[in-house]
């Protein structure tokens, strides 16, 4: 908005008013929620912790996502994690077909209901009836050279939508 906006009721009755906003903060929203935490963690294919804050083109990646319940919860969980523009998702039909036997490190927790690994963000469907926390993974590789904002994983309960979360955003540089 350019500057201030006057609004004001000129009758003589009480009037309801909503006020619906859309924009892109300046200031990414830290990682918060109700009723869950998700944090997304990125490792090489060996099972070692990597940042991404300067990764070579070309590098594969294991993108692990955690969920984590606050308390004992049965939920039918939408988990949705954003690309940045320079990943883009290797080989789902590894992980499809279970043939994971590499990425034995990894302790996957969970079998997801649904999964599909689109051209901007990996998702999962899964049915979650406890207080522990579980892990999804993806591989991931770096394709194209530059900088790019990566946005929030989030998870959400598909049936209670008051029950949702959102990781932290991050910057991703790949390098020639």
């Amino acid at each position: 908005m350019a500057g201030a906006v006057d609004v004001h009721n000129g009758g003589a009755e009480a009037a309801e008013l909503t006020l619906t906003t859309f924009g892109v903060p300046l200031v990414p929203e830290p990682a918060g929620g109700n009723g869950y935490t998700i944090e997304r963690r990125y490792f090489t294919m060996e099972g070692q912790s990597v940042h991404v804050n300067e990764v070579a083109q070309g590098t594969r990646l294991v993108t692990v996502l955690s969920v984590t319940p606050w308390d004992h919860s049965e939920g039918r969980l939408m988990v949705s994690d954003p690309l940045p523009a320079g990943f883009e998702i290797d080989n789902p039909h590894l992980l499809r077909a279970g043939d994971v036997k590499a990425l034995d490190w990894l302790e996957l927790t969970v079998t997801p209901q649904n999964t599909e690994f689109r051209q901007d963000r990996f998702l999962a469907a899964v049915d979650w009836s406890s207080d522990k926390p579980f892990r999804l993974a993806y591989v991931v590789r770096a394709i194209t050279p530059g900088v790019f904002h990566h946005a929030a994983p989030l998870v959400e309960d598909m049936y209670r939508p008051t029950y949702r979360a959102h990781g932290d955003t991050a910057q991703v540089r790949i390098t020639p």
